[in-house]
């Protein structure tokens, strides 16, 4: 059975529950309880409690099988979650390796552009490498942020890109723990797992 199917039959043992207090067996002409097999029943209460030992007993069962199940996920968690910091940690090695890769390539491109700029050879054709300084499209640099943005605020705002405002949640949420009522936010709480 799964952990879901596990649930369903908690769900149902504790309906059942009820039904025990409740129940009441049919009867023969005399007015005597009767069995499903058509014994008499001599004692309803000892009936009954007989029912809640078996009632026990399968909530034994299902809590044992969910335990173990549950168990067996939790511990499947804890291996996979060990598995992903092994990756990130080894994602992190990597990444700092490919940007040192990137700026090695980068100083090593410029030391030789600079190279063939010095002596005038634009195009150089060799057996293992072709290389060849190419003009770039133009591109923008500013000298002065700050002054360009004031400039451009009051000459052309077209050239400036406005982000929207974001709200400070935790300032916020200060607000709502001390009772302030704030229109279109309220405070949740979720639930996480913990598996240690």
């Amino acid at each position: 059975m799964t952990l879901y199917e596990l649930t369903g039959a908690f769900a149902e043992l504790f309906d059942r529950f009820e039904e025990i207090d409740s129940f009441t067996p049919d009867t023969d002409a005399n007015g005597n309880y009767i069995s499903e097999n058509g014994n008499i029943i001599t004692d309803l209460e000892a009936l009954r409690e007989s029912y809640r030992q078996a009632w026990f007993n399968t909530l034994d069962g299902i809590e044992a099988e969910f335990d173990e199940k549950a168990e067996s996920v939790a511990v499947y968690i804890k291996n996979m979650s060990a598995e992903i910091k092994a990756l990130k940690q080894e994602e992190d090695a990597l990444k700092r390796r490919r940007m040192a890769f990137e700026k090695s390539v980068e100083r090593l491109k410029g030391y030789l552009l600079g190279s063939m700029n010095a002596i005038g050879r634009l195009k150089r054709d060799m057996p293992r490498a072709r290389l060849s300084v190419r003009k770039n499209a133009e591109s923008l640099v500013v000298d002065d942020d700050l002054q360009f943005i004031q400039w451009a605020q009051k000459n052309n705002d077209n050239l400036l890109k406005y982000n929207l405002p974001e709200i400070r949640k935790t300032d916020t949420k200060k607000l709502v723990q001390a009772g302030e009522k704030l229109p279109f936010v309220h405070l949740t709480r979720t639930e996480s797992l913990i598996i240690k």
